[in-house]
């Protein structure tokens, strides 16, 4: 098969990476306050293992083997603690000539503000990404042919397009072809709909909305100052050279 790069096709591809963490109560031991569980895991329970050959996830290094290789799904660390920290996920592809992907996810234990943490409800930390692929190897596109696509949304904002934002959204009639096997925590995993997926597009169509009207209000701000500091300068210069003297200039005899 031709490691050719397709040219002008791009394909994206849903994900959701994240944490769920489950407080033990007060007698649970003081460094194992929590039992919890870091993950890269499909939308609608798809099985990501036809795109992704193995996932990488890097722990605080007061773990024992605090970077751990996942080749297969679950993609999935399950550990006991008692503190926050950044972990690092890097997700690697069927097809080598693919750049691994980095995800950095903050543990989260602790419900928000002053909820009080509970053994009965997890406290549930995910994001939504797409992984996009320009022009990927004719290789490299079967295996995502495989999965569940995200279609281009059509019409796409003016503003998406001309920042050379993704635009797409999951084909919900189809489904995953394959599923990954049942986990646990589903009961916990947020579920992402069209209706999601259109309200995340108008949320970004918003806030560059409101950054595109930022960056205008700066430019008609230094457009103002350069006009003041060019009408300053030329007083300026206007004050620096001398006038001309109207009277003749006096005749010398030697």
């Amino acid at each position: 098969m031709s490691n050719e790069r397709q040219k002008g096709v791009v394909v994206s591809k849903a994900i959701a990476y994240g944490s769920v963490a489950t407080y033990l109560g007060r007698k649970s031991e003081e460094t194992k306050t929590h039992r919890w569980h870091i993950y890269v895991r499909g939308i609608a329970n798809e099985d990501l293992s036809y795109m992704i050959s193995k996932v990488v996830i890097s722990l605080h290094s007061s773990f024992a083997n605090p970077v751990r290789v996942l080749t297969e799904p679950p993609y999935e660390v399950s550990e006991y603690g008692w503190g926050e920290f950044e972990t690092r996920i890097q997700i690697h592809f069927q097809d080598p000539d693919e750049k691994p992907v980095d995800k950095i996810h903050m543990l989260v234990l602790y419900p928000p503000g002053n909820q009080i943490a509970s053994t009965k409800k997890p406290v549930v930390s995910e994001f939504y990404d797409e992984l996009v692929f320009n022009e990927p190897t004719e290789f490299m596109y079967k295996k995502l042919m495989t999965g569940t696509v995200l279609h281009p949304l059509t019409p796409c904002p003016d503003r998406m397009r001309f920042l050379n934002l993704a635009c797409f959204k999951l084909d919900h009639d189809t489904g995953p072809e394959k599923q990954a096997p049942p986990n646990p925590l589903q009961e916990y995993w947020p579920v992402y709909s069209e209706a999601q997926d259109l309200k995340l597009l108008a949320d970004a169509d918003a806030f560059i909305s409101r950054e595109l009207a930022m960056v205008k209000a700066l430019l008609v701000e230094a457009d103002i100052e350069a006009k003041e500091v060019k009408e300053k300068l030329q007083q300026l210069q206007a004050q620096v050279v001398p006038k001309k003297s109207s009277k003749p200039p006096a005749l010398g005899y030697p």
